[in-house]
């Protein structure tokens, strides 16, 4: 784990990708012994991070849960062995995504339910103003979590791979959903961006805007072909260079949601 302090307390935690092709990355603000942390990644994580903490005598209190997949929530249950009454603050489109992704495996598990709605809400924290957006695409409950109008964190709409080469959109639950949370996202290209599978960096090599358009671009290309296109006949047609691990994928949701 290797921990950077981005400005006054906002802080981002990157860990090791044990050969995975993303990173996770952890974001934590701290006031005084407290923290609040966007995503909690898997328990290993959690863990690692967890362990820094209590060296420091630092208590996770409150936890933004960018959407409900298990990269981003299973962590939970590592804080709040240390915390009694957790603040889980995330959306209420949270039970859609996990009906769709895991049904049983979670869905009565009221441990990780939200206990704040991010509908509306606007708060501080160690001094830093957060407020939230829908954006819906990815996941039904996903948010993009606005730090101070200086940082946003768009959850998984933006990924790089380990070697900041872009990622292919993953529109799991709506590719016209999707479609909107992107084009909505364009009005924050003067921000920095963060996620939870890059870390802050990508901002000094990355144009969004354009990173954000290409995203567009290529879903677009897949609607025009009607979900039925080989990734090599479409990418000269793209301004940024993808990963295309994920263009079957791609294909697959096409299939499920528009066919």
């Amino acid at each position: 784990m290797n921990i950077t302090h981005l400005y006054s307390n906002l802080y981002e935690a990157v860990f090791d990708c044990n050969g995975h092709y993303i990173k996770q990355v952890i974001y934590f603000i701290l006031e005084g012994s407290k923290a609040l942390l966007i995503d909690t990644g898997y328990k290993s994580e959690a863990e690692e991070l967890k362990s820094y903490f209590d060296e420091r005598n630092i208590e996770a209190e409150k936890f933004i849960i960018t959407h409900y997949h298990d990269d981003h929530f299973t962590g939970l249950k590592t804080f709040r062995q240390s915390c009694q009454k957790p603040v889980i603050i995330g959306s209420e489109q949270f039970k859609k995504t996990l009906e769709k992704d895991y049904r049983e495996d979670f869905l009565n598990d009221t441990e990780i339910y939200p206990t704040v709605l991010s509908e509306n809400l606007t708060f501080t924290f160690g001094g830093h103003k957060i407020r939230f957006e829908e954006a819906k695409g990815h996941s039904h409950c996903s948010i993009h979590t606005i730090l101070d109008e200086k940082y946003i964190h768009v959850a998984d709409n933006i990924i790089f791979d380990t070697n900041n080469i872009s990622s292919l959109p993953l529109p799991c639950a709506s590719i016209k959903d999707h479609f909107e949370t992107l084009s909505q996202l364009k009005k924050h290209s003067g921000k920095s961006f963060i996620g939870s599978h890059f870390d802050s960096g990508v901002n000094g090599q990355k144009d969004m805007l354009k990173e954000i358009e290409a995203r567009i671009i290529y879903m677009q290309r897949i609607l025009d072909y009607q979900g039925k296109v080989e990734y090599e006949l479409i990418k000269d047609t793209l301004p940024v260079e993808f990963s295309p691990i994920w263009h079957k994928l791609m294909l697959k949701y096409y299939k499920e949601q528009m066919a």
